[in-house]
């Protein structure tokens, strides 16, 4: 007991007082971002296992209360470890597709799907490891001849979507 109050009553308390600030972690996380050495973060769930874990021990085992209190601290270290470890950092790193983004197409080359006319939009196909994507493409400066359909050509810009070519001819004729 703790000035009277039972450290079970304590752990259920911040339990439920964790779950709440979890629930609005989970709402206006975003907006909390911190670089520290120590995440705030991350002591919320650390709070949260160790009254659980603490609460747990205190209803079902006739333990030390001071052995279960650094037996939950340590258990809870190693929980939040790993969920920061594999669930929250690649989460927080990924981004929100898979698809290329418009600047990482520009300098690829593509394969004409739809003939580009001289002034005119056709289409074309890129393919990578995760799959093709196909986009608008239009040429990026004035031509002799269209380019037909399976020719190669070059991305030079990437606008609104619709990328900007030039036909490709290989290496370099010196």
């Amino acid at each position: 007991m703790i000035g009277g109050v039972a450290l079970e009553t304590i752990y259920w308390y911040t339990l439920l007082t964790c779950a709440g600030i979890a629930v609005f972690l989970l709402v206006f996380g975003d907006i909390f971002d911190f670089d520290g050495p120590i995440d705030p973060i991350l002591i919320v769930p650390w709070l949260t296992f160790t009254s659980l874990f603490g609460y747990l021990g205190e209803r079902l085992t006739e333990l030390d209360s001071l052995f279960l209190l650094i037996s939950s601290g340590a258990i809870a270290t190693v929980l939040v470890f790993l969920l920061n470890f594999y669930v929250r950092m690649p989460m927080k790193n990924a981004e929100s597709t898979l698809s290329a983004s418009e600047k990482t197409l520009e300098g690829q080359m593509a394969i004409v799907v739809t003939p580009i006319p001289l002034k005119g939009m056709g289409e074309i196909q890129l393919k990578s490891v995760t799959g093709s994507i196909t986009r608008p493409a239009c040429f990026y400066a004035p031509q002799s001849s269209p380019a037909k359909q399976g020719e190669q050509v070059l991305i030079i810009e990437v606008k609104e979507r619709v990328c900007y070519v030039t036909p490709y001819e290989g290496m370099l004729k010196i």
